[in-house]
């Protein structure tokens, strides 16, 4: 309905009320001023929400298409360069600064997990790894010092089954003591 439209009927609603009151002047005076306002006012309400119904039905309807969601990326796992770095270094015996890259990193990152978890200085830590009194295990002490001390005999026959080279398995023993290390170490 346009505005126009409402005003008309609402002016024919006020006139007829009008008219009814002229024409009956008891039922004038049964009517209080509050409930009058209260009538008047309701009535409004009434317009109102059938001028706003019929406005909403003469809307065309329009939906919102939501956008695709993102396509997952593949990222890379933590650790993923360092096993890289290993397998070359371990496949290839010419490869002596991929093996020194690697060697560098596994000490750095042993000397901060000795000093962290035993809370020694760097030197003491430097000390205990190239001493091997670090770790238990002989393979990943065997990493830094050069020798496997401690290990059985069976121990050596077992770890020779695989076709990885002996610094290779060294190197993942050291790998391997040093995270369990760290993670074990509760802060």
């Amino acid at each position: 309905m346009k505005l126009r439209t409402l005003l008309a009927v609402f002016g024919v609603a006020l006139a007829l009320t009008g008219f009814t009151l002229v024409a009956a002047p008891g039922l004038a005076s049964t009517i209080t001023l509050d409930e009058a306002v209260l009538v008047f006012v309701g009535l409004l309400g009434v317009l109102q929400g059938v001028r706003v119904a019929i406005a909403r039905s003469r809307t065309a309807y329009e939906q919102v298409e939501t956008p695709d969601p993102e396509a997952s990326q593949d990222l890379p796992t933590p650790g993923d360069e360092f096993d890289e770095m290993l397998a070359t270094a371990g496949a290839d015996r010419r490869e002596r600064e991929m093996r020194e890259s690697v060697r560098n990193r596994l000490e750095r990152a042993a000397v901060a997990t000795i000093v962290r978890t035993e809370g020694c200085t760097e030197a003491e830590a430097k000390r205990r790894l190239e001493s091997g009194e670090w770790t238990d295990d002989p393979y990943a002490r065997a990493f830094f010092t050069g020798s496997v001390e401690g290990a059985s005999l069976f121990d050596r026959i077992d770890l020779r089954r695989d076709n990885q080279s002996r610094y290779h398995r060294w190197a993942v023993h050291a790998a391997s003591e040093i995270t369990r290390r760290s993670e074990g170490f509760d802060a």
